[in-house]
């Protein structure tokens, strides 16, 4: 591998690319961006990003970084001689090196714009480590562990710019999208990053039971339900999950035992409003029960578009936070037992619902979403028939969309087990 400082970089010079660059572009464009823009209404990496990418180095080779690294993981891309194939085409030269290459040379450039303090807060850079991230996240298996490095990157972009209102309750809504593509700076793609980040550090909270790390407003009143279209609806949720996480997992514990009653009545109260007052558009298109007896172990649940089951699936996620941090179960003595089933059966359901949203609405993220539920409940299943279920749900992912699972599997297995 050669040293970060040793690689050369040079503008593109011009709007053709190679053709495996065009296929790795293509491939982001109409794959990836996707896993990105799902809350995002003007769908920036979608249609931002390609663009800008033609004149921005470091989300070029972000985006082939990215792509490289998700088809060559890609099982469901190979053919039977174990070449990637993009759109019926063999790419022969496209390897799991391919994606370290251009992961060096963006790596390359990040240190070029780190090191002008012009560039401290730049839009460009804040994607582009967003995109490095989800290439961070598909390839810990190979690295037998999940660094979170780009997620700490995130971080300390988002935290030096010292605005503790950005992740608000009432106004996650953000701007609208720039109409230069090409407009430095752009306010919209960096809000758009920003919401990015949120679901990744979400993900990787729950996943390693900590805190939520980036800054959320401390004034968030949840019991406002004002007026609002899906997308900003799904980011207040979003932002409510956050503030859940924070208290589990870490300004709760130091709390008394009042405040922490006190703290997680207030976060509830948007969960009983949310059960009355909800959106229409949140309430599902179509619903159908379960139904083991015939192999159906997750319920149907039809949303019209992905950004409201995302929304609905982290009412899910919520709901487990909410639920085995309540100050008012029993630890001990006569009811702790009955309570402690009782929330066991409480997890599981939650967990048929997320699996549920994944299968009935076509998106990865979903399935991702419902994987990290699975991940902290999926121990709380007995039926060896559902254990089986949620195997094949986990290999799924894997094998269709490049997440890795097989560390889950394995660890569900010798829970279960024991």
């Amino acid at each position: 591998m050669p040293h970060l400082s040793s690689i050369k970089v040079t503008e593109h010079p011009s709007r053709n690319y190679l053709f495996p660059e065009a296929c790795l572009m293509r491939h982001f464009t109409e794959t990836l961006s996707f896993w990105f823009d799902t809350c995002d209404r003007d769908r920036h990496f979608q249609l931002n990003v390609p663009e800008r990418a033609l004149f921005c180095p470091v989300l070029r080779f972000a985006v082939y970084t990215a792509s490289a690294g998700h088809l060559t993981r890609l099982a469901a891309c190979r053919d039977s001689s174990n070449y990637v194939v993009f759109d019926g085409i063999r790419l022969h030269g496209l390897t799991a090196d391919s994606a370290v290459r251009y992961h060096d040379t963006c790596i390359a450039y990040l240190i070029q714009l780190s090191n002008d303090p012009n560039e401290q807060y730049n839009e460009d850079v804040l994607t582009a480590v967003t995109i490095l991230r989800f290439y961070e996240q598909i390839d810990a298996p190979s690295l037998g562990i999940d660094s979170e490095a780009y997620l700490n990157t995130v971080q300390c972009i988002v935290n030096n710019q010292h605005d503790d209102s950005f992740y608000a309750y009432n106004t996650i809504q953000g701007p609208p999208r720039d109409q230069d593509l090409q407009v430095i700076p752009s306010a919209s793609l960096r809000h758009s990053a920003c919401l990015l980040a949120l679901r990744q550090e979400i993900w990787s909270a729950f996943l390693n039971q900590r805190t939520f790390r980036l800054p959320l407003c401390p004034a968030n009143d949840y019991t406002v339900f004002a007026s609002a279209g899906d997308f900003s609806w799904t980011n207040r949720i979003l932002v409510w999950c956050a503030d859940l996480l924070k208290f589990c997992f870490g300004e709760g514990k130091s709390m008394t035992p009042q405040e922490q009653l006190e703290r997680w009545t207030k976060l509830k109260a948007f969960e009983l409003m949310w059960e009355t007052s909800r959106p229409l558009e949140f309430k599902p298109l179509y619903f159908k029960e379960a139904d083991p007896s015939n192999g159906q172990f997750f319920p149907v649940i039809w949303h019209n578009n992905a950004c409201q089951a995302v929304g609905a699936q982290h009412i899910e996620l919520s709901r487990i936070l909410l639920a085995v941090s309540n100050p008012k179960m029993s630890r001990l003595g006569l009811a702790a037992r009955a309570a402690n089933i009782a929330l066991e059966e409480e997890l599981r359901v939650i967990i048929r619902r997320l699996c549920g949203i994944a299968l009935s609405n076509s998106n990865p993220v979903l399935m991702v979403d419902a994987a990290v539920g699975i991940s902290v409940c999926g121990e709380y299943f007995t039926d060896a028939a559902e254990q089986d279920a949620i195997l094949k749900f986990l290999a799924d992912l894997e094998y269709h969309h490049a997440w890795p699972t097989a560390a889950t599997s394995a660890a569900l297995k010798e829970a279960w087990q024991n």
